[in-house]
């Protein structure tokens, strides 16, 4: 748990020392005089005093702590962009953070759950959940569970990040550029997970790009969606989207391939060199998500997920749920495209 440097008291110019319990007296608005209030808070100021969280904790009778669920921070990027962002949102309002990384497994998952409980956890942020067995612990104890983009916990509170708007800038981008033969390459989701999530991230994806290309007027026969696994890159086949962008590439006639995140978009460029074709000179390729697009060759056009809005989500459903007795609520952030340099015209013939 992350503690604060307030133990340490300073003197004023009389020698007066000025603790902890003074600045409570100030915050909590108890008996001081204007001149004392004007020196403690001109130290407060200068020392840079945080109250103490564990006196805090006992008086409001919270921990002043969150627990968050990642699913597979070690293989994908966007975990750890929307981890810091959800940390620093959270630090920002005084509070600490634990983090499980259950890496697809259920008994992971279960035990960082138990930690979360003997910690005393105000709520539990899922980014994403396994098994949804594993939360009746923390429903039982009367927790607020807020889940980001994937809903599977019945009377979690969620904060949907809608693909529409990036998706639409996105095909648009390449529709100025004379691409009319557009590829999606996707993830699909593990059969074992198909029960519990009937509506995912990545089906959403795809509809958002199948409807794009509808009202960009193109031909749904010209832009194929793929959709594969989130392949380990210990298999043997490549990073995730290996394989299916030399499926399309097989194929042929695709001018612009569009993908449902960074890691997957890194696949395909690399199946794309492999072939010996440049981006984006041959080839056009956007990505989705925006975690590592700025350190791909080249750097690559992607449909950002707003993480500093979305860590502003979680606190302030945080805070809603611990000041009221309010049912689980909805919000939902929007994407937007971070153009670079690896969408160009369509090569001419």
């Amino acid at each position: 748990m992350v503690t604060s440097p307030h133990d340490n008291g300073r003197c004023g110019a009389d020698g007066e020392s000025i603790a902890g319990h003074s600045v409570a007296r100030v915050h909590n608005n108890g008996y001081v005089s204007e001149e004392n209030r004007k020196r403690v808070l001109d130290a407060v100021e200068a020392v840079g005093y945080r109250p103490n969280l564990q006196a805090r904790s006992l008086r409001m009778q919270r921990s002043y702590c969150v627990g968050l669920v990642l699913s597979s921070a070690r293989e994908n990027p966007f975990f750890t962009h929307i981890s810091h962002a959800i940390r620093t949102s959270a630090m920002n309002r005084g509070y600490s953070m634990l983090t499980v990384n259950h890496g697809y497994s259920s008994d992971a998952e279960a035990t960082g759950v138990g930690q979360f409980l003997e910690h005393g956890v105000d709520a539990v942020v899922l980014c994403h959940g396994f098994d949804p067995k594993n939360f009746e612990p923390i429903r039982a104890a009367g927790l607020p569970i807020i889940e980001i983009e994937r809903h599977i916990i019945d009377g979690s509170s969620v904060i949907e990040i809608d693909p529409r708007a990036g998706m639409i800038e996105a095909v648009e981008t390449l529709h100025r550029q004379g691409h009319r033969k557009i590829a999606f390459v996707g993830g699909k989701i593990p059969d074992e997970l198909a029960i519990s999530r009937p509506v995912a991230a990545e089906t959403l994806r795809a509809e958002a790009f199948r409807n794009a290309i509808t009202a960009a007027g193109l031909n749904a026969r010209d832009c194929p969606i793929v959709l594969g696994d989130y392949n380990p890159l210990d298999t043997g086949d490549g990073p995730p989207g290996y394989r299916m962008g030399k499926e399309l590439l097989d194929r042929g006639g695709s001018t612009a391939i569009l993908t449902g995140s960074d890691v997957l978009a890194a696949g395909v460029l690399q199946a794309i060199y492999e072939r010996g074709l440049r981006v984006p000179d041959d080839i056009s390729v956007i990505g989705y998500d925006d975690s590592i697009a700025g350190f791909l060759a080249p750097p690559l056009t992607s449909i950002a997920q707003p993480y500093h809005a979305i860590g502003e989500e979680v606190v302030r459903l945080i805070e809603k749920s611990m000041a009221t007795s309010d049912d689980a609520v909805s919000a939902s952030v929007a994407t937007t495209l971070i153009e670079r340099l690896s969408v160009g015209p369509v090569r001419s013939a």
